[in-house]
């Protein structure tokens, strides 16, 4: 492998003043010497005139370092001419050989990337993860081709050098990242073909579908694609395991060569935490291979549904133009009491209530008025008897005459609670008015506006929408009633309500939802991992007053699927994550302790880790992407038979080196060598005039 040398280096003397001012360095070492050693002296003229010429020397040098000068120094450099070879080191590759032809193949690759280095090109290897020292360090076990990775590091890696183009050796199959055929490279690839094109008679799992999070209770689809080559008419047996049980299965009937068929399952989510399934395909006689007759799922099951109450004093558009926003988020469920319609009413706990226009707050049944302190609350008022109202909401209160006004929405510049689609508050415009007490407003402690009145043209400062929240519970209060001619106007403008479902979904998803107050947390970043990276947890310790503090202690215990246990410690720091390497597939609990303010606190819960085994899906070599990727970048492809004429076309091209130059400016002052040398002339002076009786 050939490296860059050295060739020349040119050394110059300069400074930021003109030459004329070296004579005047001279000039002035001269008259020092010339007034300190012209008078007689009482040593001989042969000493004077050396003491004179120490003087000299030193003076006129301290004045030349005065003028700051440099060493510039550049270096010629010749770079020799780089070739990369790019290595798809996949585990798809040795697959469609068997051990003995493929370490033919890594011999007569080896053999061709000597050759090239015993030119005069300089040839780096580059497998998917990084650079390797030669060909043979390559392993080819990685579980994903990123074939677009490569091409674009060897772009970004020697930009600007004297890359002469790229050896792609690999089998064309990428399943991981950007399509590499439509990458804009400044340099050819000349694409090496490996591996077997023709189909093998195979079935395999190309893809799952399922939802990742699903709810304790609830049945829930995992689809199922089945990739079929080789046999047609035929049928296969697709079951669905849990742990070492099957749990449902269906045959399927096979219908044409390299197509897809679907298996579609409805399951049971019963546990929670994460959960694994695993699909896998009853293996046929004559299969080249069952690798990839399996897959695994990993789900996981969460807690009930958020539950919320919309209770009204009498029926009302605006319940059902609520109900349908709330209905639509998934995880909701929302249930309606209407005073004097509903015999029965609703099971609570509920994660918000919203009362709509219930007069006498004071005099509500018991089952309904103890949720005005119990849990999340929206208020929607109407403009009626408000006395009521003013109690029982934490957000405002009312000082009106019994009057209202036909308002529309203006929304609250620094309103900040969540992030709203600028878009599509241009549609607040169109909003047609709707009816709002009149009067005076005084907010409560802690309340902010999030929409203003906005009569005609004018935006008033009086609150149309209001919210609150302090450590337990949050509130908003909506000063009027009629929101569905919003929802309404704005489906007829626009053909959807995205503005009012926006809106009001989030504010009720931020009102049910409760905050999360432990004082010590442990989350895992991702609730799955794949094998070859770390499992990496978030820690967050609150002390008191709910602030960050670090360097705490963090026991971590940390539990597999059969029940090993393992145990780490940590201390947590600023921007920095606790990890774990080296997981195998599967499912994992853990319990986290710190021992905070005397007492010990505890984080739970569950995270999987997944093989990413996508080079098991397909292993039918694609040398038509090799083709593209060569055509487009200026190069060419060749198969693997042909890879004395690879190496023949690459040496043709007869890459010359380049001479490079590099310019150092080091200050001349930087060089011990000058203090040494007027420490010499000093103590040389000194001693003379010593020596011959004088200081």
């Amino acid at each position: 492998m050939n490296t860059s040398i050295a060739a020349l280096s040119k050394l110059t003397l300069q400074t930021d003043f003109s030459p004329w001012f070296i004579l005047l360095c001279l000039v002035l070492g001269a008259g020092y010497a010339y007034l300190l050693y012209s008078k007689k002296a009482p040593w001989s003229k042969q000493v004077n005139y050396t003491l004179a010429a120490l003087r000299f020397l030193v003076v006129s040098l301290l004045a030349f370092f005065l003028l700051a000068p440099l060493f510039n120094q550049i270096s010629y450099t010749d770079e020799a001419p780089i070739l990369i070879l790019g290595v798809d080191d996949s585990a798809s590759v040795p697959a469609a050989y068997d051990s003995a032809d493929f370490e033919v193949l890594k011999e007569q690759i080896t053999a061709a990337a000597q050759r090239l280095g015993n030119s005069n090109l300089s040839v780096r290897v580059k497998g998917l993860s990084g650079y390797a020292d030669n060909f043979e360090e390559l392993t080819f076990n990685e579980q994903s081709s990123n074939l677009h990775q490569i091409l674009r590091e060897v772009q970004q890696d020697f930009e600007q050098q004297n890359l002469v183009g790229t050896v792609l050796i690999s089998d064309g199959i990428h399943n991981y990242g950007s399509s590499p055929q439509f990458l804009t490279l400044d340099y050819p690839v000349y694409a090496l073909g490996i591996g077997d094109t023709i189909p093998a008679q195979d079935l395999s799992i190309k893809g799952l579908y399922y939802n990742k999070v699903v709810y304790q209770g609830k049945r829930f689809p995992l689809n199922v694609d089945v990739f079929n080559n080789g046999f047609v008419g035929e049928s296969v047996k697709v079951e669905v395991l849990k742990g070492n049980q099957v749990v449902d299965s269906e045959t399927i009937q096979l219908q044409g060569d390299q197509q897809i068929n679907s298996a579609a399952f409805i399951l049971d989510a019963e546990d929670l935490g994460i959960e694994s399934y695993t699909v896998r395909l009853v293996p046929k006689a004559n299969e080249n291979s069952t690798v990839n007759n399996v897959r695994r799922a990993f789900i996981e099951t969460v807690d009930s549904q958020q539950k919320i109450l919309i209770a009204a004093a009498s029926p009302h558009p605006d319940i059902k133009a609520l109900r349908t926003v709330i209905e639509s988020k998934e995880g909701t469920e929302v249930a309606v009491w209407i005073e004097g319609f509903e015999a029965d009413f609703p099971e609570g706990p509920f994660d918000l209530v919203i009362y709509h226009q219930l007069p006498g707050f004071n005099d509500l049944p018991a089952q309904i008025g103890h949720w005005v302190d119990d849990t999340n609350t929206l208020f929607i008022t109407g403009s009626g008897e408000l006395s009521g109202v003013n109690r029982a909401n934490k957000t405002l209160i009312y000082q009106s005459f019994g009057q209202t006004d036909n308002v529309s929405a203006a929304l609250n510049t620094g309103f900040d609670l969540f992030e709203m689609d600028e878009d599509l508050l241009r549609r607040f415009s169109n909003y047609p008015p709707i009816k709002a007490p009149y009067g005076a407003f005084e907010l409560k402690e802690n309340a902010n506006i999030m929409l203003y009145q906005q009569v005609g043209s004018v935006t008033t400062t009086r609150p149309l929408l209001t919210h609150w929240s302090d450590e337990e519970r949050k509130s908003a209060t909506f000063s009027g009633a009629g929101l569905w001619e919003w929802k309404l106007q704005e489906a007829a403008i626009y053909g959807d309500s995205k503005l009012f479902d926006e809106l009001f979904g989030k504010l009720i998803q931020y009102l049910a939802t409760t905050d999360d107050k432990r004082n010590f947390r442990v989350t895992p970043v991702s609730e799955t991992f794949f094998d070859n990276e770390p499992a990496e947890f978030e820690t967050e310790v609150y002390n008191q007053l709910f602030e960050k503090v670090y360097d705490y202690n963090i026991d971590l215990t940390l539990t597999d699927a059969e029940g090993t246990s393992e145990e780490f410690n940590y201390v947590n720091t600023p921007g920095t994550n606790f990890q774990i390497n080296g997981l195998t597939t599967g499912v994992y609990r853990y319990s986290a302790q710190v021992s905070l303010n005397g007492k010990t606190e505890t984080a739970e819960g569950s995270f999987a880790v997944e093989t990413m085994a996508l080079e098991d899906i397909d292993l039918t070599a694609n040398h038509q992407l090799l083709r593209n990727i060569a055509k487009n970048s200026g190069g060419q492809f060749f198969n693997e038979q042909s890879l004395d004429q690879l190496v023949a076309t690459i040496l043709a091209v007869d890459a010359k080196p380049i001479s490079r130059s590099s310019e150092r400016l080091n200050p001349l002052i930087n060089n011990q060598i000058w203090l040494i040398l007027l420490l010499i002339l000093l103590s040389a002076e000194w001693f003379l005039r010593k020596y011959n009786g004088s200081y």
